[in-house]
């Protein structure tokens, strides 16, 4: 990848399995030039056949190449994704700052009902003009692309420059938290009123919690934390 100064990337990635995933495949476009990188990778485990089914890449695909290495991938101050927290874990944890699409477009386009990253490429461009795109989905590119996409989208919305990454990091972790769960035993429970075990498990288990369901869980731990002490 080309030295990184000044801009942010866009990336996805694609993971081996469910549960502490590691990545096979790592896609991301620099915003500053547009310029796209993309690379397989072998986790050095068996790709689980339940993801197999989602991104369709297979041990043969990533037969004899290398693992990701952190240290060799050239990164700028700031990541962007979609649910970039998972992205970020799943690379390593690197040192970077973190700009979330599904947090950014909750404030840019409030209208929307849906937050998932192809329901907001249908509601911003429309299904049928959408589709070309979609049907691209579970590949690291290609996701990275609508990624993008909404990205710029929510920047002419919020009327501040792509290239203005302080001041979308700061409006994505403005985003106000979920209050309620989602999903679960516990589906439709305010989020104060959840057994705090049941919490922390999700926190360590779960690695792809939509950003404002994980900023709420984050919060309820703290304040349990604070009351402790």
């Amino acid at each position: 990848m080309p030295s990184l100064t000044d801009t942010a990337l866009v990336i996805d990635t694609e993971t081996d399995q469910g549960r502490d995933p590691r990545p096979i495949q790592v896609a991301t476009i620099n915003v500053a030039t547009g310029f796209e990188w993309m690379k397989y990778f072998n986790s050095g485990r068996v790709i689980s056949p339940v993801v197999i089914k989602v991104h369709g890449i297979t041990d043969d695909d990533v037969a004899g190449l290398e693992r990701f290495d952190l240290q060799a991938f050239d990164l700028p101050t700031y990541l962007i994704g979609h649910n970039v927290r998972f992205d970020w874990r799943v690379i390593g944890r690197p040192t970077t700052k973190l700009i979330c699409t599904v947090r950014l477009a909750r404030v840019a386009f409030p209208e929307w009902r849906y937050y998932g990253q192809s329901k907001c490429i249908e509601q911003l461009l429309g299904k049928s003009a959408a589709s070309e795109l979609t049907c691209a989905a579970h590949d690291a590119l290609g996701d990275a692309r609508m990624c993008y996409l909404l990205y710029q989208a929510c920047c002419s919305r919020l009327q501040i420059a792509p290239t203005d990454f302080a001041a979308a990091h700061a409006i994505a972790n403005r985003a106000n938290p979920a209050s309620r769960m989602p999903f679960g035993k516990y589906k439709g429970r305010l989020i104060t009123e959840v057994p705090i075990g049941y919490i922390k498990w999700m926190l360590g288990n779960i690695h792809n919690l939509q950003p404002s369901l994980y900023s709420a869980l984050r919060q309820r731990v703290k304040a349990e934390n604070a009351q402790k002490d």
